[in-house]
């Protein structure tokens, strides 16, 4: 099957969204929250067993990831529905 996309193009999207994750990771809110959680952390490994801080940390992966699949899905939804509105609009504006 051919690739949908040039090698270069892959490229380039993956550098983009490298910029991007770091500029989204250098945010102050971003950071303020970063901070949050890792006093957090450092509380509840005082107050909890290594059972129970490994069992919290496997909730919170796999919450993280759940989120992370939901919102990858939005985005291309998203992305597919703004193309076909474009695609839509420019055949029309063509008649």
């Amino acid at each position: 099957m051919p690739e949908l996309w040039p090698e270069w193009m892959k490229s380039a999207f993956d550098s983009r969204f490298f910029e991007r994750a770091l500029e989204a990771f250098n945010l102050e809110e971003i950071n303020e929250l970063a901070q949050h959680q890792q006093q957090l952390t450092n509380e509840l490994k005082l107050q909890l067993t290594t059972d129970q801080y490994r069992q919290i940390f496997q909730w919170e992966e796999n919450i993280n990831c759940r989120c992370t699949i939901e919102k990858e899905w939005l985005y291309f939804a998203g992305l597919k529905d703004g193309l076909s509105l474009c695609k839509h609009l420019l055949n029309n504006s063509q008649d």
